[in-house]
């Protein structure tokens, strides 16, 4: 009987919630197409409930012994290296392309995948300048100039990248952009979608159009700086006298948010109950507030690929959202959604007045993103694309 490959993930900081985005689909889609797969990480949580009850897990005591110079993950590879076929991981960071080459040190016949999780329309990533040192990255990207910082790019640049086998990133525009500006992507990376993990979860069964409420949903970090969703509000405050709409976000609150929010409702007393803070909400009430709702909306100022966007559209959301996502082209072409500039609020409920007029509109881009969700991101087709491209550079590597 032959062995199954395996396939491991490495995700130090995992979590049990992270089970339905990528670091936990990958393997465990893996392991539904007949690998032996397993996610690895420090013991963040007391449990799991709904990883282990899909996916093995292997955690590390999470101390300061193993974390330092991430010493319990290189132990793990030391003993266990040689036995991983294939080792995902995850970011264009110091730690993951350390514990890469310690992996391709031990296990030379090991395939590395990376999942880089960038776009290139979100702005510039600090790994980028240390092939470009004309990058410009935000302050908060920033580091100290040292000789460690300069060391670690160093090792990064002459020993790591080189060891990787296979790159992804979540659009094909940022794909062609990294293939033409760095050389050691070459025939290296391609584009690799989020999905949605709808089948896992008890759900309702999808309402028609005429059955949906008229309300513009919002998901995520709520009052960070990347969400903007203090523009979400204002575009909502300036359309709300227009339409008999409401506005539910759901997420957790910023501390610093609460304030904003306050003063908002004081300012707008009117609209106290046509906007709703929903507050955290597990996955079965934010798909059942997907059902009700008509449109997806993220004002972000970066966003990459969110999984809110494939669960939203699942459910037969038209989507809003800026032009600093990996969505942007795929929205432009496949007709699912529209594009507003970020930090725009005047324009953004100029964009809402558009699509809610027009309801011809509104349902071809539903039916659109509802089509999409079943087909370019379901887990199960992606894992597919991506086992066919691993196989293909293994039987040449």
């Amino acid at each position: 009987m032959t062995e199954k490959k395996k396939f491991f993930t490495i995700f130090p900081k995992y979590r049990d919630f992270h089970f339905f985005k990528d670091p936990g689909q990958l393997p465990f889609r893996f392991l539904k197409n007949g690998f032996d797969a397993a996610i690895i990480c420090y013991q963040n949580e007391k449990d799991y409930p709904a990883t282990n009850k899909h996916i093995p897990m292997k955690c590390i005591t999470k101390n300061y012994l193993t974390r330092k110079f991430n010493l319990g993950l290189i132990i793990y590879l030391l003993r266990m290296g040689r036995r991983i076929d294939i080792l995902n991981m995850f970011h264009f960071t110091w730690q993951t392309l350390l514990l890469g080459y310690v992996y391709k040190m031990i296990n030379h016949g090991g395939f590395l995948y990376i999942k880089m999780d960038n776009c290139h329309d979100s702005g510039n990533y600090p790994w980028e300048t240390i092939f470009d040192p004309t990058i410009i990255v935000e302050d908060h990207f920033k580091h100290k100039d040292t000789f460690k910082l300069r060391l670690k790019h160093y090792l990064i640049k002459k020993m790591f990248v080189d060891k990787v086998d296979l790159w992804s990133v979540e659009d094909e525009e940022s794909q062609k952009y990294y293939e033409n500006k760095y050389p050691f992507f070459k025939n290296k990376l391609v584009t690799s979608y989020n999905g949605h993990a709808v089948d896992l979860i008890d759900r309702p069964p999808v309402k028609e159009f005429e059955e949906k409420e008229n309300i513009i949903l919002t998901a995520g970090r709520l009052g960070t700086h990347q969400k903007a969703t203090e523009v979400l509000l204002e575009a909502f405050r300036i359309v709300a006298a227009r339409l008999s709409w409401s506005l539910y976000l759901a997420g957790g609150i910023e501390p610093s948010f609460e304030k904003i929010i306050l003063k908002f409702f004081t300012n707008n007393p009117e609209l106290t109950g046509r906007v709703h803070f929903c507050g955290l909400v597990g996955k079965k009430e934010l798909f059942e507030l997907y059902n009700r709702s008509k449109i997806f909306c993220l004002a972000s100022r970066f966003e990459g690929f969110a999984v809110v966007y494939p669960e939203a559209m699942y459910f037969g959301n038209a989507i809003i959202t800026t032009p600093y996502s990996s969505l942007k082209e795929m929205i432009i072409k496949k007709k699912f959604g529209a594009i507003v500039e970020k930090d725009a609020p005047e324009a953004l409920a100029e964009c809402v007045l558009d699509l809610i007029g027009d309801e011809y509109k509104l349902r071809e881009y539903a039916d659109n993103a509802r089509q999409l969700s079943a087909t370019e991101f379901n887990w199960n087709e992606i894992v597919l694309k991506l086992k066919s491209n691993i196989e293909e550079r293994n039987c040449h590597s």
